[in-house]
């Protein structure tokens, strides 16, 4: 398989260790996460105040910013860090040089400290928490109530691929709309830090919604379950916009919750499968590895948003691509004289890409970015 670009998980601790001993457990399982599954490097921002590192090294930074103090302190702590003059303008050339960005809880601020958007998160929740026998699910709809004036239904964005544990809800509109569980019962800490935009226009305004998204490059992926109106965006994808040519995901629900006090969480691997599904979109797979197929020859498989082609071939090579649900979607064949397959009318997405010889067969896994 391919894999994607590499991608950094920032932290004001020296090293994975010092922030297990000494950090919040939350950041810590995340960043131990990135490191050891997804394949990401751990990396202290003292490096980049240092001149230390080269941020065009990555394709995206990470960060998960996520303690039990309140408000003041949890903003003292972040401002001490991330807006000190070196780091912030550091990140900000990364960022709009075309380098992307997930900010996580209480680092969805630095949409705004970038200079990104300019109304402050509004969505605010913090301490120690308390224990909740409830699962905590997240909506990637709006609109629902009855009489609305659009439904609006984000399911199917690339984001939310293979997330288990899938539920249905009727809502006042009489339809059902899915809900996708986050956090099991137990201790949760209900650490929100999201916006609630175009806060001049009432929750049942369907222009709330969509001046937020198109006036400022943006697309509201989900809300608290039990919103049926146009309120609030606490997963948000900010797209490229003026000076700012990377991208940004913020992920701001009290319900990604990395580590859960009380025990395990059921739901997990949801956690995983949504933070890994928007680092996949944040640091797209472009060159591969060198693959064998065939006798004595090494293919090379190129990959951008729009065109798959191959490099050193020297014989008839069979293609299949398949959805991520296993959906057959295009074969075709190439060759040395026609190397190459434009796949700029597919959907955004996580595909496979199946190359046959006279011989052997080797699979890739790719992403068609969103633009």
């Amino acid at each position: 398989m391919a894999q994607p670009s590499k991608v950094a998980f920032l932290s004001t601790f020296e090293s994975l260790s010092s922030l297990q001993n000494e950090g919040d457990d939350d950041e810590y399982a995340a960043a131990n996460w990135l490191v050891n599954s997804y394949g990401g490097d751990f990396l202290p921002i003292s490096q980049i105040k240092n001149g230390n590192v080269t941020l065009n090294n990555y394709k995206a930074l990470w960060i998960h910013f996520d303690r039990e103090f309140e408000e003041s302190l949890i903003n003292s702590q972040f401002e001490n860090s991330f807006l000190d003059e070196d780091i912030i303008n550091s990140i900000s050339s990364f960022y709009k040089a075309g380098g992307n960005l997930l900010l996580s809880i209480y680092a969805t601020r630095y949409v705004k400290d970038l200079g990104r958007y300019d109304l402050n998160v509004n969505i605010k929740s913090f301490g120690s928490g308390g224990d909740n026998d409830d699962v905590w699910y997240f909506s990637p709809t709006w609109g629902t109530y009855l009489g609305a004036p659009e439904v609006i239904n984000k399911f199917d964005d690339p984001i939310f691929n293979e997330l288990d544990n899938v539920s249905y809800i009727i809502r006042d509109n009489g339809d059902d709309y899915p809900i996708i569980p986050l956090l099991g019962a137990g201790w949760k800490e209900d650490h929100n830090y999201f916006w609630n935009p175009q806060p001049d226009k009432a929750n049942d305004d369907l222009w709330k919604f969509k001046d937020f998204e198109n006036i400022h490059y943006a697309n509201s992926l989900a809300t608290w379950t039990h919103v049926q109106d146009y309120f609030g965006t606490a997963i948000t994808r900010w797209n490229k916009k003026d000076e700012y040519n990377g991208k940004i995901i913020t992920i701001g629900i009290g319900a990604y919750e990395w580590n859960q006090n009380s025990g395990t969480n059921p739901y997990q691997a949801n956690i995983e499968r949504l933070t890994r599904n928007a680092l996949d979109e944040l640091s797209p797979i472009g060159m591969s590895t060198y693959s064998p197929i065939g006798i004595n020859e090494k293919l090379k498989l190129v990959i951008n948003n729009n065109t798959i082609s191959f490099q050193n071939i020297s014989k008839m090579v069979s293609c299949k691509i398949y959805s991520i649900d296993g959906k057959l979607i295009n074969i075709f064949q190439l060759s040395r004289e026609n190397s190459s397959f434009d796949i700029t009318h597919f959907k955004d997405g996580i595909y496979f890409l199946e190359a046959n010889d006279e011989q052997n067969s080797i699979t890739f896994k790719f992403i068609k970015s969103i633009n």
